[in-house]
């Protein structure tokens, strides 16, 4: 079984909104993936894909208390693919469903389960395309991931594993995610971090 690394594609986000009320969060974003993996047509050993793709994503948070410790999640993303680089073949756009639960087990320390589905929307397109494009791929995950405020409000640490199931003409992976997050409250210039 052959097991590939390096860097994929890169996923930015340059624009997004949100709405706070007690029980509810609402979010917009704008974001694309550019495709800087390795990519070449015909290899076999990939890592990126080769196109360009655009994400509109909206999402809701539900609290069922005030304090906000409990979390649940719903979200919708639309993917609008560009042309792969050297063929002449434009991925069909998908459409993504993802939900989630967070329980804050102290004021510091998050436990989360969450996945996500993944369906391909419309058909293949171009001279490039020999399969049957009205057959489209899905494919679905699942993650776990464990959380802790190492500087309350400022610097936050998640570990995540996830793992793929369902796909059809998809890879399944898996995968062990790090994010850190500094929150350095730059942009409203108040020098006490915000709960």
């Amino acid at each position: 079984e052959a097991k590939l690394s390096g860097f994929g594609d890169l996923n930015v986000i340059p624009f997004g909104l949100s709405w706070g009320w007690k029980h509810f969060d609402a979010t917009f974003y704008y974001g694309f993936t550019a495709p800087t993996g390795r990519y070449k047509e015909t290899a076999n050993d990939n890592i990126g894909l080769g196109f360009w793709t655009h994400q509109f994503q909206g999402y809701g948070y539900w609290y069922p208390n005030e304090s906000q410790a409990t979390a649940f999640m719903l979200g919708l993303t639309y993917e609008l693919n560009t042309k792969i680089k050297g063929e002449d073949m434009n991925p069909g756009d998908r459409l993504s469903l993802d939900w989630g639960f967070s329980q804050y087990l102290s004021e510091r320390l998050e436990v989360s389960l969450m996945g996500g589905h993944n369906w391909q929307i419309a058909d293949d397109k171009g001279e490039d395309v020999y399969w049957d494009a009205s057959y489209h791929d899905r494919k679905s995950t699942i993650a776990f991931s464990l959380a802790y405020w190492a500087v309350r409000n400022r610097l936050y640490i998640a570990g995540k594993y996830m793992y793929d199931y369902g796909a059809r003409q998809r890879f399944l992976t898996q995968g062990v995610l790090l994010n850190l997050i500094f929150v350095t409250n730059a942009m409203d210039g108040s020098r006490e971090s915000k709960k």
